[in-house]
């Protein structure tokens, strides 16, 4: 009986131990102590930003006035300095107080990303009709935007004095890139791996042609009120040589073909080699090829997407 007793105890304390080394890193696991209704309206889906962002603490309280999860974020900058903020979770947009009430103006920012190219070949009436209205100057100009604030934590880039004191300049797949300090190491794995690999047809075509591997840039997305993610330093384009002459983007070709611009066919348009998309991948970054405003040269820091799709996107 003793013996069972003190197992007991020690399995207690080594939970308690397990707890503490966690603090706030994660959230409660246990939501027991919340009402039926406080249950379903818990953020589950904030371990993806958790696992995501390991750097980054996140504390969730409930606020019952808001019906809805206040989140603590908390990220350390290069300087030492702490950014901290309080944002509801929204449904994973992640606003601050003031802006609860325009949250329909803001995406969420966890959506299932598809790895798989979509072909126009099988679209249907309904596929090209949601295509046109996306894609449609009115939507994308007053449509709903990507919401900023919780990468504004996370990578201090309110502005663009701040965000200018985290870009730095990295050697990138035979060049150079301009981008944000704290996803520097995610490329420099890029750059490695995609250099090990071994120098086929397709792998030696890219780096032959390879042109321009563009970074930061401080601007908005093409003809909407969203941040670009290339004015946080979290993208990078990877351009071959004559890229205006290739179908890679689907601005461009809009511009030529402004009725059918969504049925370019897969094999008329460029595309970087599959293994290094893969690579890409492995590092946190989704590419713009899946898109449908696709944009093949494109890859963007998501580890958040990445993670949620190790659960649930299709493979």
């Amino acid at each position: 009986m003793r013996k069972t007793v003190f197992a007991s105890i020690i399995k207690l304390l080594i939970l308690l131990s397990s707890a503490a080394a966690l603090g706030q890193r994660d959230f409660h696991p246990d939501d027991s102590f919340l009402n039926k209704e406080q249950q379903k309206q818990f953020p589950q889906n904030l371990k993806y930003f958790i696992r995501a962002y390991p750097d980054v603490l996140f504390s969730p309280k409930y606020d019952e006035e808001k019906d809805d999860w206040k989140i603590t974020v908390t990220a350390t900058q290069s300087n030492g300095k702490t950014k901290t903020q309080e944002l509801y979770w929204c449904e994973s947009r992640f606003l601050p107080e003031e802006k609860l009430s325009e949250k329909e103006n803001y995406r969420r920012l966890l959506y299932k990303y598809n790895r798989t190219v979509p072909d126009p070949e099988n679209f249907t009436e309904e596929d090209i009709k949601k295509i046109k209205d996306f894609t449609s100057k009115e939507n994308r100009t007053n449509g709903a935007i990507d919401p900023p604030f919780l990468y504004n934590v996370i990578f201090d880039c309110e502005t663009r004095v701040s965000t200018e004191s985290h870009i730095e300049n990295i050697k990138f797949l035979t060049l150079s890139a301009n981008v944000h300090e704290k996803i520097s190491p995610h490329l420099k794995k890029v750059h490695e791996k995609a250099m090990a690999l071994p120098r086929d047809e397709e792998i030696s075509l890219f780096f032959k042609t390879l042109n321009r591997t563009d970074g930061f840039n401080w601007r908005t997305v093409r003809d909407t009120q969203s941040r670009s993610f290339h004015s946080i330093g979290l993208a990078v384009d990877v351009l071959p040589r004559g890229y205006y002459q290739k179908i890679i983007y689907w601005a461009w070709q809009k511009q030529l073909r402004p009725d059918d611009w969504f049925m370019t066919p897969l094999s008329k348009r460029w595309m970087p080699p599959q293994r290094l998309i893969d690579i890409f991948w492995e590092e946190g970054f989704v590419w713009g090829g899946t898109w449908a405003v696709w944009d093949n040269m494109h890859f963007e820091y998501h580890p958040e997407l990445v993670e949620y799709a190790k659960d649930f996107s299709e493979k």
